[in-house]
This record gives C-alpha cells, sequence and structure tokens, in this order.
C-alpha cells in the first residue's frame, strides 16, 4: 500500500503534489472563513437589530425628550404671553409637539395604551389650560373696563362736593380719593385674601360716605349716583364679581399647568426607562458580539499558524529543494540559448513538469538553431531588398528630374528668344554707347549703360529661374507661397503663352497665403499642367480668339485649392482612370513620353495633398491641386 501511495505521488507529477498540498492548506482556509463568515452572520445580526430596533428606539427616546422639553419650556407662555398672537403661536408649537411625540411612540417597539393616555391627558390639560387663558383674559378686559367708569363717577362726585364749603367737603372728598386708590388696587390682587381685604376697605368707606353724604343733605341725584359707587365697591357689585371670577381662573391655570407637567414628567420617566431597557440591550448585543468576535480571532489564528507550518513545509522541503534548484538550472540554460549560446548542454533529470520543460527546451534548442540559420538567409535577402528600394528611389528621383528637364526641353524655344531679345538689345545699346563715347556725351552714355545693366539684370534673372528650376529638389517640405510659385512658372512659359491665341487669366492672391509644400517641384506640376492645357487648345473646336486657360485660386480654413482649367477638347470618360498611370499619353508620337501627370500625382501625394480632374468631352478640363496649408 505504501509503495503503490508513493508511486501515485511520483506519478501524479508537481502540479497534483502541490495540489495536494495546497488542497490541504485551502482546507484549512475554508474551515477559517467558515468561522469567521458564522462570526460575521451573527454580527450582521446584532447590527440588524441594533439598526433596526435599538437605534431608532435611541433615536426615537431622545427626539421624545427634547420634545418634552419643548412642551415644558412652551407651555408657560400660553399663561404668560403678552398678546393673543403669541399665545396662539404657543399652542400651534405644543401641538405640534404633541403631534410629533405620538408620531414618535407609534414607532417604538414597546408602544402600548399607557403612552397613548399619557398624551391624550397632555394634549387635553393644555387645551384646556389655553381656554382658561382666553377666559381669564376676556375676565380681565371687562373688569378693566369696570375700573374705567369708576374714576369718571368718583370725579363727577367730586366736582359736585367741592361746590361747598371746603371745610363740610374736604372729608368726603378725601374719602372719594382713598375710594379710587382701592379700586385700582383691584386689578392688583393676586390671591382672595388681598381681594377680601381691599372689599372690606370699600365697603367701610361706602359706609363712611355714605353717612357724610347724610349731613350734608345732598340732592337726589347726587345720592343716586354716590349709591351707585358705593354698590360698584360692595361684594355684590361687579368688580368683586369678576376680580373673583379671575383669581379662580387663574388658580385654574396653575392646576393645569402643574398637570400637564405631571404628565410630561411620567411621560419622561416612561421614556427613561425604556431607554435604559435599550442601552442594556445594545450593551449585551455589544458583548455577545465581541465574545464572538473573539473566539473566531483565536480560532483563526490558529488555523493560519497550521496552513503556515504546512505552506513552509512544502516550500521548503519539496519545492525549494526539489523544484527550484532544477527550474534555476533550466532558468540558466534559457538564459544560455537567449545569448546565442546555441550549444548549451541540457539535461533532463526525472519524470515531472520541469523535466518536460527541459526536453521542451532541447527542442527550442534544435528549433534555434535552424531559425538563426533561416534568418542568415533573411538578413541577406533584406540586405539586397534594401539595395533595390534605393535603387528605385534613385531611379524614381532621376526620372522626376528627367521629367523636369522634357518640360525645359519642351520651353526651350521660348526660353532662347526669352534670352536673345535682351542679347539683341545689349548689343544696340552698346553701339549707341560706343558713339555716344566718341560725340563725348557722357550723359547719354550713361543712360545706354543703365539701360544695358537692365537687360543684364532680366537675363540673369531668367537663368538663374532656369537654373533653380532644373536642379534636383529637396525632400524637405516648407511654407511656399502660392503667388510666388504661380508667378514663377507664368514667367517661366510667358513666351509659350504670348506665342498662343488663347485668353490666359489668373488674378493673384494675398502673399501671405502658405502651403506645405517644396517650391521647386510645385513648380515642376504647374508647368506641367499649364503645359497640357495649352496642348490641349490645339485640338479645342472653338475659335483661337474663344480659348482659354484660367488659374483660380480659392483660400480654404486649413486647405487651399489651384485649379487650372482649359476649354480644350476634353478627355473621354473611360480615360479618366488611366491619365495618371505612367507612359500614357493623348498626344503623338514624339510630343511626350506620358510622365508628367504620373510624377505630377507622386509629387502631389509627397506634400500630403492630392489631385483631382473634371473634365468634360469638347468643352474642356480642369485639373485641381488641394494642399494643406502651412502654419503661419
Amino acid at each position: 500500500m505504501g509503495l503503490s501511495l508513493r508511486h501515485w505521488i511520483r506519478h501524479i507529477g508537481i502540479g497534483g503534489r502541490l495540489f495536494l498540498a495546497f488542497a490541504l492548506i485551502s482546507s484549512i482556509t475554508f474551515v477559517a472563513s467558515g468561522l469567521t463568515t458564522n462570526t460575521y452572520v451573527q454580527l450582521r445580526d446584532e447590527l440588524l437589530l441594533l439598526q433596526h430596533q435599538d437605534i431608532p428606539g435611541l433615536d426615537a427616546a431622545a427626539r421624545l425628550n427634547d420634545k418634552s422639553r419643548l412642551i415644558v419650556s412652551t407651555a408657560p407662555l400660553l399663561v404668560s404671553s403678552e398678546s393673543n398672537a403669541s399665545r396662539l403661536r404657543a399652542m400651534d408649537e405644543l401641538n405640534s409637539a404633541i403631534e410629533e411625540m405620538d408620531n414618535l411612540m407609534r414607532n417604538l417597539p414597546d408602544y402600548n395604551r399607557y403612552f397613548v393616555e399619557l398624551i391624550t391627558q397632555i394634549h387635553n390639560s393644555l387645551t384646556l389650560l389655553n381656554q382658561n387663558v382666553e377666559q381669564r383674559e376676556q375676565v380681565h378686559n371687562q373688569l378693566i373696563q369696570t375700573l374705567l367708569q369708576v374714576f369718571p363717577r368718583i370725579e363727577q362726585l367730586i366736582n359736585e362736593f367741592e361746590q361747598r364749603p371746603a371745610a363740610d367737603a374736604l372729608p368726603i372728598i378725601s374719602r372719594l380719593y382713598y375710594f379710587y386708590g382701592m379700586a385700582e388696587k383691584i386689578r392688583n390682587d393676586a390671591s382672595f385674601n388681598d381681594l377680601d381685604y381691599t372689599f372690606l376697605h370699600l365697603e367701610h368707606l361706602g359706609s363712611e360716605l355714605e353717612a357724610s353724604a347724610k349731613t350734608l343733605g345732598i340732592s337726589a341725584t347726587t345720592h343716586a349716583d354716590l349709591d351707585d359707587l358705593i354698590n360698584i365697591g360692595s361684594r355684590k357689585g361687579e368688580l368683586f364679581i369678576l376680580k373673583n371670577l379671575e383669581l379662580d381662573l387663574l388658580y385654574q391655570q396653575s392646576f393645569y399647568l402643574q398637570n400637564s407637567q405631571n404628565h410630561i414628567q411620567q411621560l419622561a420617566a416612561q421614556i427613561n426607562q425604556y431607554t435604559n431597557q435599550t442601552n442594556t440591550s445594545i450593551g449585551t448585543s455589544l458583548n455577545n458580539a465581541i465574545k464572538s468576535i473573539n473566539i473566531s480571532i483565536r480560532s483563526v489564528l490558529l488555523l493560519s499558524l497550521i496552513s503556515l507550518i504546512v505552506a513552509g513545509a512544502v516550500s521548503w522541503f519539496y519545492v525549494q529543494r526539489n523544484v527550484l534548484q532544477r527550474i534555476q538550472e533550466l532558468q540558466q540554460n534559457m538564459r544560455a540559448i537567449a545569448n546565442s549560446k546555441l550549444d548549451t548542454q541540457i539535461r533532463i533529470i526525472g519524470d515531472d513538469e520541469v523535466s518536460n520543460m527541459a526536453r521542451d527546451l532541447r527542442h527550442f534548442q534544435k528549433t534555434a538553431i535552424q531559425v538563426e540559420q533561416t534568418n542568415l538567409k533573411l538578413a541577406a535577402e533584406v540586405e539586397e531588398r534594401i539595395a533595390a528600394e534605393a535603387q528605385l528611389k534613385a531611379t524614381q528621383n532621376e526620372l522626376v528630374q528627367a521629367g523636369k528637364l522634357a518640360a525645359l526641353g519642351q520651353l526651350s524655344v521660348g526660353i532662347t528668344h526669352e534670352i536673345n531679345q535682351p542679347l539683341t538689345a545689349i548689343a544696340s545699346h552698346l553701339h549707341i554707347l560706343e558713339r555716344r563715347l566718341d560725340k563725348d556725351e557722357p550723359e547719354k552714355a550713361r543712360e545706354a549703360l543703365s539701360k544695358i545693366s537692365r537687360l543684364i539684370d532680366k537675363t540673369a534673372a531668367i537663368t538663374r529661374h532656369l537654373k533653380t528650376f532644373a536642379r534636383v529638389a529637396k525632400t524637405e517640405l516648407s511654407p511656399v507661397s502660392v503667388n510666388a510659385v504661380i508667378q514663377d512658372t507664368i514667367d517661366l512659359m510667358s513666351n509659350r503663352l504670348r506665342e498662343h491665341p488663347c485668353q490666359f487669366e489668373y488674378t493673384p492672391i494675398s502673399s501671405t497665403v502658405t502651403v506645405l509644400a517644396e517650391p521647386i517641384r510645385l513648380e515642376q506640376v504647374l508647368v506641367n499642367l499649364l503645359s497640357n492645357a495649352l496642348d490641349a487648345l490645339t485640338h479645342s473646336v472653338q475659335e483661337p480668339s474663344e480659348q482659354k486657360v484660367r488659374v483660380i485660386v480659392h483660400d480654404c480654413e486649413t486647405q487651399v485649392e489651384i485649379r487650372v482649367e482649359d476649354t480644350g477638347r476634353g478627355i473621354e470618360p473611360d480615360k479618366l482612370e488611366l491619365i495618371f498611370d505612367p507612359f500614357y499619353t493623348q498626344k503623338e508620337v514624339g510630343q511626350g513620353l506620358g510622365l508628367g501627370l504620373s510624377i505630377s500625382y507622386n509629387i502631389i501625394q509627397d506634400f500630403g495633398g492630392r489631385i483631382r480632374v473634371h473634365s468634360t468631352l469638347g468643352k474642356g478640363s480642369c485639373f485641381t491641386l488641394i494642399l494643406n496649408k502651412a502654419e503661419q
């Protein structure tokens, strides 16, 4: 059994052995993960309980405490408010607070009938208190109105008694003033004892006033007014009844206010009890969670330690001593082969993945030797191709130069005429100069010399232009003035344009418009297009005076279009796709090689531009150069 197990382990290779080791470590990790997951589940349940029950309860209790404090602080305002509007605002705040308290209590888990009764009693007490305050204000206002009627009566009686002798009237007038003062004291009496004391004095003063009035012998009207005043100041009068009712309502206010505060205190006690229970529940939940976490931490640490021991044993006793050494040797062999040491000796030990890699590396070594031999052959072929491409490029440049020289050959008659004209004029002016010198006319001689100098400069300019046009153009692109290149082209072909009876039109544009090109090659393209346009006019069906060649320039946003139009015979539609092919021409034999348009097409392509053609048979053709604008 032991031998078969050892053979099986050797047969499964490195991957199988490492899989068994990692399976053992993974099993330990799985158990640790299970313990951790169980702890997290318990912790989640406790946190959910806190989230959905305890914390909302605490929040509701805290807000209930705030509302109860608001009611305690706002309820006295019903009594102490100076205006009816402020009292109504206080009552609205109290009703809103009570409604919010009722809503908060409905969210409590232990919401019961007792809470409902407390809220109802608080609301009823505050409502009765508000009604009592309203009634007391009405009674107080009636009392004030009654008191305001007392002084006019007393003032009228004083005026009547002042008409009598001072010795007789002074005692009764002083008693009337005293009576008024005691009547004013009524509004400030704060208890029933004070009220009884005040009315005892008022009744005693009434008796004295009545006795004094009898001794004076007053009129019936005055006596009736005095009786009304004494009646007002008696316990049967309206003042006593109103003030007694006001004090009774004031005591009721104190009762209602105290009663509502007692109910609020009972509610606060219940809320405090519920808060303590919730805190206890939260503490229990947290303790259970901490205990579960501690157990999970110890278990996970123990399993992690076991996992590390297993991993260390596998790493040292198997991976390091058996696998890595052979892999390092194999890596050294790979580096040697990578450094072109293809004759490196490769050892194959054992029968596992590393030995298979060694076999693959030996196979790769053989393949690399074959590839090295193939690369040597390919390198030779690449060198031959590079040389062929360089020769092709040189041939292409020679072809462009040949096209340019061919264009110069076609213009040679006109160019010769352009040079002969100033030379003939120079010879004439030299003869005139000789005669002027013989006649000793230096001023006229200088004038002849000046004309000779200008003719020499003109001839030099023509030859410089020809030299520039004929030399090999550069390959670098640079900003080129469109107007200057077109003008140079026209100057170069000026004699041919003069000899042809057609109408030539060109309106120069702004000198600031530049394109990205090479001036010599761009001029070569324009020379070719103008030459083709003039050649096309020879076969036109129009009268020579009606034939036209036009050069039009359009300045677009990012590009510039140069159009060369003619009214020649045009190009057949089936030939339009062939005109840019090398050696294709519609001219007669000996008048062209068919390379002009092909070279022009390649030049414009090198500039990053495009060349388009539009032609109508019998009406003429239009060649359009589209070039990129140069950055200013």
